[in-house]
């Protein structure tokens, strides 16, 4: 057992009162409730703070040098919760487009919750349909996504790394014996397909500057990121995968080859500048010294 609050709490009424009936209707406490949190305190620190008799109640020398300090340490620590209950708290809901599998995630949400211990963080994860993982159509505060993607509309996305991209296809695919693949070869594949995906997300996506104006072949369609690999699995469609995430994929029956030359994803946060909302500042800033990156305005893309 360890010292806690209450038996200093405890102790501090007794040793005020030095009537145990008393201290224990101050304390709202049974009195033999009162007895055995002294106790304990007693035996925790191997001394006697009181001497008792049926008479009265005395303090022992060990008793007034702890009344001497612990008014000290109580008023410490109630200042202390006093001041961390006055931080303004919150709430702000974060979208991820296909960025949970990102170790950059959890880390983010830690160190966010680390400087904002009171801000209660929601996560949503969101469909391939919406390339702003949810701030465009206010579900979601801020969303860490992939870019490129359309951004008008008063939206903005900061850079925070960039990473390399890798083909991945079934084991028996027949691009799988390869080494490595080009761009032009995965182009020419079959890809998942997105109902009303954004147009200049669905180009990138499906390598569109590698086919020299022909359309995609379109394979299975799909919402989001298990529905994705599940149709690469059963054959139905390769991808252009960002290698962070297609390194988390268990299935042994999927391979991932380099693609050399595969221009690489960019990891942001978006969020709506024009509302002021300090929290998300706060969560775009945090996004920004853990990407290893300056205060937002001077932005860098790094690899």
């Amino acid at each position: 057992m360890n010292v806690e609050l209450r038996h200093l709490r405890s102790f501090l009424v007794l040793a005020g009162e030095l009537n145990f009936t008393r201290a224990a209707a101050r304390l709202h406490v049974a009195q033999q409730a009162l007895s055995a949190s002294i106790r304990q305190l007693e035996e925790e620190l191997g001394t006697e703070l009181f001497v008792r008799t049926t008479r009265k109640v005395e303090l022992t020398a060990s008793g007034r040098a702890l009344l001497e300090r612990a008014p000290a340490v109580l008023a410490q620590l109630d200042s202390t919760l006093a001041e961390i209950r006055g931080i303004p708290g919150g709430q702000l809901t974060l979208g991820l487009l296909a960025t949970s599998p990102l170790d950059f995630t959890p880390r983010l949400l830690r160190s966010f919750s680390a400087e904002r211990p009171m801000v209660k963080v929601s996560i949503r994860n969101v469909a391939f349909d919406d390339p702003t993982g949810g701030v465009r159509d206010r579900s979601c505060d801020a969303a860490l996504v992939w870019e490129p993607f359309e951004t008008s509309g008063g939206l903005v996305c900061e850079p925070l790394f960039s990473d390399e991209r890798v083909a991945v296809m079934a084991a028996d695919h027949p691009l799988a014996s390869r080494e490595n693949v080009t761009p032009e070869e995965l182009a020419a594949e079959s890809f998942v397909w997105v109902d009303d995906m954004d147009p200049v997300a669905r180009d990138y996506w499906t390598l569109a500057s590698y086919r020299q104006g022909r359309p995609a072949k379109a394979g299975a369609q799909i919402t989001g990121l298990e529905d994705l690999f599940a149709a690469i699995r059963a054959g139905q469609a390769v991808s252009a995968s960002p290698v962070s995430v297609a390194r988390t994929l268990p299935w042994t029956d999927l391979v991932i080859r380099p693609v050399p030359g595969l221009a690489p994803a960019v990891v942001s946060i978006c969020w709506r500048p024009g509302e002021c909302n300090p929290l998300v500042e706060a969560l775009v800033a945090c996004a920004s010294r853990l990407a290893g990156l300056p205060a937002a305005g001077d932005l860098l893309i790094r690899s």
